[in-house]
């Protein structure tokens, strides 16, 4: 038990550390809760055979919880830009997952669901709005895009682009919006 309790300190420390070398990039100084994990997850039914992106896979919470989730004929690409969190995602040992380590905005392709813990607000307006063309461009006609946020403040980036449903994440630090985003026109 305190030797659990040490690596789950160390994972946390590590996570800190990384915020701290990249805050705009990691955009939080904790990962993100089973809690938060839970409702993207639940956003979506992951049991049909799906081509699944995640942007900013970080440490892999999210990851492993959609893995948990997802059918086994589905496809998880994985996209994180720090290769110390890639290193970290290379270590889960699932054949559906695929890491890719590179930008967001270089998705492409079609996916029929994309999950992001990007911190948009963080980002350069143009390459937020470069991620987001990016992503409503790769979805399928009913593909979603899941995205949190721990303010309301990217709505308008997100109304460009999709109509959206949001759910509050209160048992998380800091509580989070979770958006459930569609495809509505080409902007």
């Amino acid at each position: 038990m305190l030797a659990s309790a040490f690596t789950m300190m160390r994972a946390k420390a590590d996570f800190v550390q990384q915020f701290i070398r990249n805050p705009r990039a990691i955009g939080s100084i904790t990962p993100s809760s089973e809690a938060l994990c839970r409702a993207m997850t639940d956003a979506v039914n992951l049991q049909r055979p799906l081509r699944i992106a995640e942007l900013g896979a970080g440490d892999g919470v999210l990851t492993r919880q959609i893995l948990l989730r997802m059918g086994s004929k589905c496809q998880l690409d994985a996209f994180e830009i720090s290769p110390t969190l890639v290193e970290k995602l290379h270590q889960i040992n699932d054949s559906r997952l695929h890491v890719r380590a590179c930008s967001a905005e270089l998705l492409s392709g079609e996916y029929d669901v994309v999950f992001s813990g990007l911190p948009l607000l963080s980002l350069a307006p143009a390459l937020r709005n470069t991620i987001l063309a990016a992503v409503h461009d790769v979805l399928g006609a009913h593909g979603v895009f899941v995205q949190f946020q721990y303010t309301s403040l990217t709505q308008p980036d997100l109304s460009r682009y999709f109509t959206w449903q949001r759910q509050r994440v209160l048992k998380n630090v800091p509580p989070a919006w979770v958006y459930r985003c569609t495809r509505h026109y080409a902007p």
